[in-house]
């Protein structure tokens, strides 16, 4: 890398010669210690050229490229912006010195470290990659600070590594730098979630909203954080929306279905577990929290007829057993490791009368835990 820039900086030199009339003696002699790779040589004769010369925009440019090469991106771009107060000379070459060395660091911090971090299964190694990640992530937002592409990933990157003060310092920084990027918005807001900043999570979901109210990974995330907080009204109202925009996700029925189910209201949980599976027919939980709520169902009416001797609650309880019966005998043949699963089924054989196979679920599911 250090090869490919020192060529790069002999490359913009060479090429500012065909620009440059006399120079003072001092700065001359920094240009022919970079041509010759003499990078000290010509960095210690630049540092003393900017302080005779200071109103000199090629000294000022040429120390900013070495400053580059020694990757302090914060000193090379207050050398480039006092040589482009002074003149606009150099703006191109400085311009791709920037993104050169932007370019560079993102995408190894993307590529090398970021995206491989987040398969990495040994604690200890994913750490050392995050480090790295946010290391090069940071300096490419000090390369070209006016890009804010680092700044979300480099955050998540802090985070993994400990450093929560420091992540929550660039993700606000990111949203300062997109005040109306509502995508933006929601991956603060899941960073803000993750930390369990709560507040600021919903803060940030409800900003995203107002900049685009169609934002359905908004109103999922607002829904989600609602139903943590057990505002449950609030919840549903969020992922009913989330489903008008979203039809075809599994995942916006499952919340609402489990919301329902936390409270006890089994009936009205039913259709929206019907619905997930209809959508994600592997889910293995659902197809439990449905026959749990079968059941809890048909429980309540027994209970009803107990207390009452109210015939019509016996024979809803009866219905209920029937409409599970063969959605079980469904399940245990996509789940037959479910020990729960074989529970429920059996409880179905028992009240519809079915011995032998009630006996016999009763015992799979024995097994199954015996396993456990």
């Amino acid at each position: 890398m250090k090869k490919l820039f020192a060529l790069l900086i002999v490359t913009l030199v060479l090429g500012t010669m065909l620009f440059v009339g006399c120079r003072p003696p001092i700065l001359e002699g920094a240009v022919v210690d970079i041509q010759q790779g003499q990078y000290e040589s010509a960095f210690a004769k630049l540092q003393q050229a900017v302080q005779e010369y200071p109103n000199n925009p090629e000294a000022w440019y040429l120390l900013g490229t070495l400053y580059a090469r020694k990757e302090n991106f914060v000193k090379m771009n207050e050398s480039f912006d006092k040589s482009l107060a002074i003149a606009q000379t150099y703006a191109k070459e400085i311009e791709q010195v920037r993104m050169t060395n932007f370019a560079n660091n993102y995408n190894d911090a993307l590529n090398s470290y970021y995206k491989k971090a987040r398969e990495v299964d040994d604690p200890v190694t994913r750490k050392k990659m995050y480090a790295k990640a946010a290391e090069k992530f940071l300096k490419a937002h000090q390369a070209n600070p006016e890009r804010s592409e680092p700044l979300a990933p480099m955050s998540v990157s802090f985070l993994e590594t400990g450093d929560t003060a420091t992540a929550v310092k660039y993700m606000d920084k990111a949203i300062e730098m997109n005040p109306k990027k509502d995508t933006l918005m929601v991956t603060v807001g899941d960073f803000y979630t993750k930390i369990n900043r709560m507040d600021k999570a919903v803060e940030l979901y409800k900003k995203a909203l107002t900049v685009n109210p169609d934002n359905t990974a908004a109103h999922l995330a607002l829904g989600q954080v609602y139903a943590q907080q057990k505002l449950w009204d609030k919840a549903i109202e969020q992922f009913d929306i989330s489903a008008k925009a979203d039809p075809k996700n599994a995942t916006i029925p499952e919340n609402i279905a489990i919301i329902y189910y936390n409270n006890e209201k089994y009936a009205e949980a039913v259709p929206y577990l019907k619905k997930s599976l209809e959508l994600d027919p592997s889910n293995k939980d659902m197809y439990e929290v449905l026959s749990l709520c079968y059941l809890q169902m048909a429980q309540k009416h027994m209970d009803k007829y107990t207390d009452t001797e109210n015939m019509d609650e016996k024979a809803a309880a009866d219905q209920i057993y029937k409409t599970a019966l063969p959605f079980l005998e469904d399940a245990v043949k996509k789940f037959p490791d479910s020990a729960l699963l074989w529970n429920n089924l059996g409880v179905c054989y028992a009240q519809e009368g079915m011995k032998e196979k009630a006996k016999a679920a009763f015992e799979k599911q024995k097994q199954l835990e015996g396993k456990q």
